[in-house]
């Protein structure tokens, strides 16, 4: 029996007073306003008590609870005048109201909210609750409460969450185009990464994720990549060799620390604190900004600005979710866009407080020292994995890319 809905026994006290009928349709339109104040619309026991009609080819008796003496018998003029007047009720209500069913949408991500993602989600939720009071609810799921990045972006697939904050690295298992994006050396500086991010190169490919049930909203800045050192640093491959570095979990992206020198351990973000703590790993692929967020400085002594790529945030959406939106909802979430962008990027490159500029010499500042890197060495030894890639996701899509960031 389902919670809540009264029991039929005829001894039940609350069954009893439930059964206790009257025979003015009126007075009972007038009970079930009164009920629905406190139950609302929907609750199973609200109409439990009059449903009375006999079942055909069954005696009539069969269902109900024994009348007591005096009690009165409502007609079933009276039920119907009585039903009548309680839809009538809650078709007032929501014509003088005209209110909407309420739109949420489930929004995770899994750095820690030090990170830029959840700077620029925070910014979305203002944006679009703004545009849309009482109309749409953004709930915001940060720093892995959900998952990792594969476990949010397959629940977004499923339509459980509505969008995510992701990685290339990730959204390549459904889009292996997405893998460009992390060729060694195409990228040198913040300014090439939003000329390139923001193009019609990089969007048409990032829309390739729709193949996989995905609705693909943005890139966005995730800043550069180096390599923060548990004891000691390295300058060049040679002096790499051997070295433990935790990677993304992206077969890619471990093949360019193996050509750097190193031996790539793939491992998630929620993992990494410790096995750096413990010494299971000499090193992580990491950024400034995250190296910060992650307090991954209190534990290392030394960091490698090896700037191998700039793997961009990704905003994907559910496909079928996003095409079945209202259309002025739709808009209002394609107008945050820029929202978003910005108060992410602005986090991670140009904040004052933030950038990852003030995030090295913090990191200076806590007795991180800073490895002297041979970039033209490191580029030479990863150079191959470019060529490999021309096989993996065709040499059209990587010509395509090369070309678009002037390499």
């Amino acid at each position: 029996m389902p919670s809540g809905t009264p029991s039929r026994a005829s001894g039940s006290p609350t069954w009893k007073s439930i059964s206790r009928t009257t025979t003015s349709g009126a007075s009972l339109g007038h009970r079930l306003r009164g009920q629905g104040r406190h139950h609302g619309a929907g609750d199973p026991g609200l109409f439990h008590g009059a449903r009375r009609r006999p079942v055909p080819g069954l005696p009539e008796e069969v269902g109900r609870s024994p009348k007591k003496k005096g009690e009165e018998k409502m007609t079933r003029s009276g039920r119907f005048a009585g039903v009548l007047a309680g839809v009538a009720l809650s078709f007032f209500l929501v014509s003088s109201t005209g209110a909407q069913p309420a739109i949420n949408i489930k929004f995770a991500d899994a750095p820690p909210p030090t990170w830029p993602y959840y700077q620029g989600m925070k910014a979305y939720k203002a944006y679009v609750e703004g545009k849309l009071p009482n109309r749409v609810k953004m709930e915001i799921y940060t720093a892995g409460v959900l998952g990792d990045q594969k476990t949010i972006m397959e629940s977004t697939r499923m339509g459980a969450l509505q969008m995510c904050f992701i990685t290339s690295a990730i959204s390549q298992a459904v889009a292996p185009s997405h893998r460009a994006w992390a060729m060694p050396y195409i990228l040198k500086t913040a300014e090439d990464f939003y000329k390139f991010a923001y193009g019609p190169v990089a969007i048409e490919i990032g829309n390739d994720v729709e193949k996989g049930g995905l609705k693909f909203i943005t890139w966005a800045s995730a800043g550069e990549r180096g390599i923060v050192m548990r004891d000691k640093c390295f300058t060049n491959p040679q002096t790499m060799k051997g070295l433990k570095i935790r990677v993304m979990q992206d077969p890619y992206q471990a093949s360019i620390i193996q050509h750097m020198g190193g031996i790539p351990v793939p491992m998630s973000l929620a993992e990494l604190y410790t096995a750096l703590q413990t010494g299971q790993i000499d090193g992580a692929e990491l950024g400034p900004s995250l190296t910060v967020s992650g307090k991954y400085h209190d534990i290392c002594k030394a960091y490698a600005r090896t700037l191998q790529f700039r793997i961009p945030g990704e905003v994907v959406a559910n496909l079928n979710w996003w095409k079945g939106l209202p259309a002025d909802v739709r808009k209002v979430l394609e107008d945050g866009i820029p929202v978003l962008r910005k108060a992410n990027d602005d986090y991670i490159d140009k904040d004052p407080e933030t950038s990852e500029p003030d995030r090295l010499k913090f990191m200076e500042s806590k007795g991180i020292k800073m490895c002297a890197v041979d970039l033209e060495a490191f580029k030479k030894a990863t150079y191959p994995l470019i060529e490999e890639l021309k096989k993996a996701i065709g040499a059209p899509t990587v010509e395509k890319v090369l070309k678009a960031v002037g390499y």
